[in-house]
């Protein structure tokens, strides 16, 4: 269903803001939108199936309009920022936590601030061999306002194991994630490699158990029973920054 005027634009998930994204700059750099074959090119989809269930999200949503029979004619409704905007005009409006709301932990916080919360999508769980985004349904949970400290694409996971302990991130926990393709060494981040996925520090180093100058990634845990994991860059990819911890009582 399409924005209608005066209602709040719908969030968009990671890979429909990325979508979205992608056919702006087509439109910037050449001045016609993308084909389906090009979309699906550079995301690297199986088919034009995935092209038109993203195509047709963002129309639902109302940020893109698709004529029909006609090709390279997608049109921008709202660019993939409006809705940081959209919401930023609307945080003057305290908004009473739902029940959806988690306790928090943060090193800033006051009661007031506390009043006011977020909504940010929840793309699943941490977990090795699930994907961390949730295609086919649109969730969503709460935060603090004030965790929300730098502009950007904002996603929850919810961590399953024990890998990170000795951080305070305990299985059950949810982390507010700044969505982010790079990371330095120390960061905490969501990392994928080929379809699992982790929470763990990031480093860029030589591994000292093997004879090479090569610098390789190393996924640091945080619990004295586990070990680094060791990869070529090219195998992982990385989601997002760990911005925060939430935590259900």
């Amino acid at each position: 269903m399409k924005k209608q005027a005066n209602q709040p634009l719908p969030p968009l998930t990671a890979k429909e803001k990325s979508v979205l994204q992608f056919i702006e700059q087509e439109l910037v750099s050449k001045g016609v939108s993308p084909s389906y074959q090009e979309i699906c090119d550079h995301f690297g989809f199986a088919s034009f199936n995935s092209v038109q269930n993203y195509l047709k999200q963002l129309s639902n949503k109302g940020y893109v309009l698709i004529p029909q029979n006609q090709k390279r004619a997608i049109q921008i409704l709202h660019s993939a920022d409006d809705f940081q905007k959209d919401l930023a005009n609307r945080l003057n409006i305290v908004k009473e936590p739902s029940k959806n709301s988690f306790a928090g932990q943060s090193s800033q916080s006051s009661q007031s601030d506390n009043s006011k919360v977020l909504p940010i999508p929840f793309l699943g769980r941490v977990a090795a061999g699930s994907p961390i985004e949730r295609l086919h349904e649109n969730e969503f949970i709460d935060v603090p306002a004030t965790f929300i400290k730098t502009p950007g694409d904002y996603f929850a996971l919810k961590v399953e194991g024990d890998s990170m302990i000795d951080e305070g991130i305990f299985d059950g926990d949810f982390l507010v994630v700044l969505s982010q393709k790079n990371a330095k060494d120390g960061d905490l981040v969501v990392a994928s490699v080929e379809t699992e996925s982790t929470v763990k520090r990031f480093y860029m180093k030589k591994n000292p158990e093997i004879s090479t100058i090569t610098k390789a990634v190393e996924l640091r845990p945080a619990n004295p029973r586990l070990t680094s994991m060791w990869y070529a860059p090219q195998q992982v990819e990385i989601k997002g920054l760990v911005k925060a911890l939430l935590r259900k009582y």
